[in-house]
């Protein structure tokens, strides 16, 4: 288990990860943020292929090389742990897409850790939704 630093006694651990995981991602270090991905990772993609599922460090580092020059920005803005696992994060992605056009999208994260590490991002339209597909993950 990767040890955290404590923020703040009231700010929940499931922000603290998720923090210190779109910190690296925030200043385009890729590698410090494969290493924060669980080995049994499952992303589910939003923009670029909507719906697909990569799963395990390999296929999202594999993602991540082939998408490099169309990846601009990505910030997470606000926190919202449901418990020291499961958090949802809202933020941003500026990419651009195969016509070209620069995309300045909102999301919403749904993030489950484990040991540490990432172990699943889902995308969700809303809050509600993000909350909903993590109430599974109890």
């Amino acid at each position: 288990m990767l040890d955290v630093p404590t923020v703040g006694a009231a700010e929940a651990r499931s922000s603290q990860l998720a923090k210190r995981f779109f910190g690296p991602v925030q200043q385009g270090d890729m590698a410090g943020m494969l290493y924060l991905l669980h080995p049994e990772i499952e992303w589910v993609l939003k923009s670029t292929h909507p719906g697909d599922v990569l799963r395990g460090s390999g296929e999202v580092e594999e993602f991540l090389a082939e998408i490099a020059g169309r990846f601009y920005e990505l910030v997470a803005e606000v926190y919202r742990p449901l418990d020291d696992e499961r958090v949802l994060v809202e933020g941003r992605l500026r990419w651009t897409d195969d016509a070209r056009i620069l995309r300045d999208d909102p999301v919403i994260w749904a993030l489950v850790f484990s040991d540490g590490l990432l172990l699943r991002s889902t995308p969700a339209r809303s809050l509600a939704e993000a909350e909903a597909l993590l109430a599974t993950d109890r």
